[in-house]
């Protein structure tokens, strides 16, 4: 179905959008349509069930009053014998029968209509009679007013009957917009989440490819199905993720062969430099001994800088091999490596460490405990403290190491594992950093399924806290 689906997907977005408006549209353009002409409907109904009920209600009390006319002027009629009077009974007569006949269209009367048709005959006879025989006959308007009443009566019992019809009529026409309303609206609710797929599944494939892209992993390369500009735009995402590759590993072979062309030489002057301060070469003067100290000085500088290249390197690399390691070991191999630092600044040494061990890598548990404690080290306060803490917490190992000293400004917090960034901070040991320990602390803590920050919850204290899987054995 997605297939047809992407199929169905106009090749550009603009054209999406526009088909996906119209569509969902569409529907609600309908349905304003159809209830517009349902509303006419009923409203034309109800209009002319009023008019009808207003007319034939009007006639049939017309029919009433005549009657009684009629009957009134024909006694007159009986006793003063004027050709005015019976003139006029004949002329209430007639409208009498106009009106019954209009009345009788749009009524069922039955029998009673031919009653009183027959009725009316006999009234046009009496007419022609004397004023002795209208007084005998008279009596013949009772059962004509009777049957006229009964045809009022039989009039506004058919117009309820019409009302209600119209009443069932109305009822049945809000159903039916009910139900086109929910089919309409269903079909536009359909077709906006048509749409929205048809939108948002380039989109997530997109954004899981930016993901990749941020996490260094290999991202899904099969194509993405959607408009053109967001298939153009994976396309790029794919190139970039292709050239970003390539441009790391020219930088970690240029590092590579970097730091493997510096080692040679170097090996050369420390050997050179070496020999000039045993003074094999022969006695040196005072400036020619701080001429050679300075290039041991230097040489060691540089040789800790280019082990500093080759670790980022490897870290980048080598494969992490995750199992038990015992923390205190490294600790105290990474404090005496500082042991001089420490005793010619009168640090203090704090160690509490919990048993547990941490799954980790060794060679990357040691690369991470140096760049700390060389920080500790030469940021540290003179006369000041150095803390060190590891302790277990259910499936996490916590490892801290604090030093008293110069906070850390809040804008160089983050910025601070960055490679080759350095803090604001003065650096008070004898050799200055390169600004990649603690990318490369970072980088190993990660690549052993842990986690390295800044723990700024710490009063009075620099403190960096490491986080790795506990062992469970």
């Amino acid at each position: 179905m997605s297939q047809a689906v992407a199929g169905f997907a106009p090749r550009s977005l603009l054209r999406l959008v526009l088909i996906a408006f119209t569509l969902v549209l569409l529907p609600l353009i309908l349905l304003v349509i159809q209830n517009s002409r349902s509303l006419e409907q009923v409203i034309q109904l109800a209009q002319d069930g009023i008019e009808s009920a207003v007319v034939d209600t009007r006639r049939a009390s017309d029919l009433n009053d005549l009657a009684l006319d009629m009957e009134r002027t024909i006694r007159r009629y009986a006793v003063l014998e004027t050709p005015d009077l019976r003139l006029s009974y004949l002329r209430l007569l007639e409208r009498y029968r106009q009106e019954l006949d209009s009345l009788l269209l749009v009524v069922e009367a039955g029998p009673l209509a031919a009653s009183l048709q027959d009725q009316l005959i006999g009234l046009v006879d009496l007419a022609q009679a004397g004023g002795e025989q209208i007084r005998e006959q008279v009596g013949v308007f009772d059962a004509f007013n009777s049957g006229t009443l009964e045809l009022d009566r039989l009039t506004r019992e058919q117009i309820d009957g019409r009302i209600q019809q119209v009443r069932e009529h109305v009822i049945q026409v809000r159903q039916r917009l009910w139900v086109l309303s929910a089919a309409l609206g269903g079909a536009s609710l359909l077709l906006v989440l048509l749409f929205t797929y048809l939108i948002i599944r380039p989109v997530r494939q997109l954004e899981r490819r930016i993901l990749s892209l941020g996490a260094g992993v290999e991202p899904d390369e099969r194509a993405i199905r959607g408009p053109a500009e967001l298939v153009e735009l994976g396309e790029r995402l794919l190139w970039l993720h292709h050239r970003l590759r390539e441009l790391e590993a020219q930088k970690m072979q240029f590092l590579r062969h970097l730091s493997h062309e510096l080692k040679t030489p170097l090996a050369s002057l420390r050997e050179g430099a070496d020999l000039l301060a045993e003074k094999v070469t022969g006695p040196l003067t005072q400036e020619q001994e701080e001429i050679c100290e300075l290039l041991v000085h230097n040489s060691f500088r540089l040789q800790g800088l280019i082990e500093q290249l080759l670790d980022y390197n490897r870290v980048q690399q080598v494969q992490v091999y995750q199992e038990p390691v015992a923390v205190l070991p490294l600790l105290e191999q990474s404090l005496e490596a500082h042991r001089l630092t420490i005793e010619n600044k009168a640090m203090r040494v704090s160690l509490e460490l919990d048993e547990s061990p941490p799954m980790a890598d060794g060679h990357r548990l040691k690369l991470v405990l140096d760049n700390l404690i060389s920080n500790a080290v030469n940021y540290g306060d003179a006369g000041g403290l150095i803390r060190i803490e590891a302790r277990a917490r259910e499936d996490d190992y916590y490892l801290s190491v604090a030093n008293s000293g110069q906070p850390i400004p809040e804008q160089d917090r983050e910025r601070i594992f960055e490679p080759f960034v350095q803090g604001s901070q003065e650096r008070t040991g004898v050799l200055k950093g390169s600004g990649i320990g603690l990318s490369i602390a970072r980088e190993a803590a990660i690549s052993m399924g842990g986690r390295l920050a800044l723990d700024t919850s710490v009063a009075d204290l620099v403190c960096f806290e490491l986080c790795l899987p506990k062992s469970t054995d």
